[in-house]
């Protein structure tokens, strides 16, 4: 199949098996080995500070470890485990505004999920959880 470009104004990104995306109003195709390079493709809802190639990877170890959907929502957290873990990915990916990063990302209040990581920090099964994301990075 040669190169070939179409506007069918669409606004999001999906991929397709068979070497095609749609992007910005815009649908690629692709011969079998072409590629898009990431850096062009953005995430439609993903805040930018989790976008990076080190955040990918980081982010993608959790979403094997069956913590974290492909759009990166939590899977049976509880909201302190979920605090407990938007903190431990902010420090590994020195993201300094956390909880408005995790709090868009998850729908949250940012308030609301600050106070969930203190309640972690006063559980004794948070020592528990902080060592099960700790061994998943190591």
């Amino acid at each position: 199949m040669d190169n070939k470009e179409k506007d069918f104004g669409v606004h999001n990104y999906f991929y397709a098996p068979i070497g095609q995306y749609i992007t910005h109003s815009t649908v690629h195709f692709h011969k079998e080995d072409e590629f898009t390079e990431m850096e062009e493709v953005k995430e439609p809802g993903i805040p930018e500070q989790l976008q990076t190639g080190e955040a990918k990877e980081l982010l993608g170890k959790f979403i094997n470890s069956r913590l974290l959907t492909e759009d990166l929502q939590p899977i049976d957290l509880s909201k302190p485990e979920q605090a407990l873990l938007a903190k431990f990915i902010s420090e590994k990916l020195e993201i300094n505004d956390v909880w408005q990063v995790f709090g868009e990302l998850w729908k949250m209040k940012t308030e609301t999920l600050r106070t969930y990581f203190n309640r972690a920090l006063e559980q004794r099964k948070s020592l528990k959880f902080q060592d099960k994301i700790k061994n998943i990075v190591d």
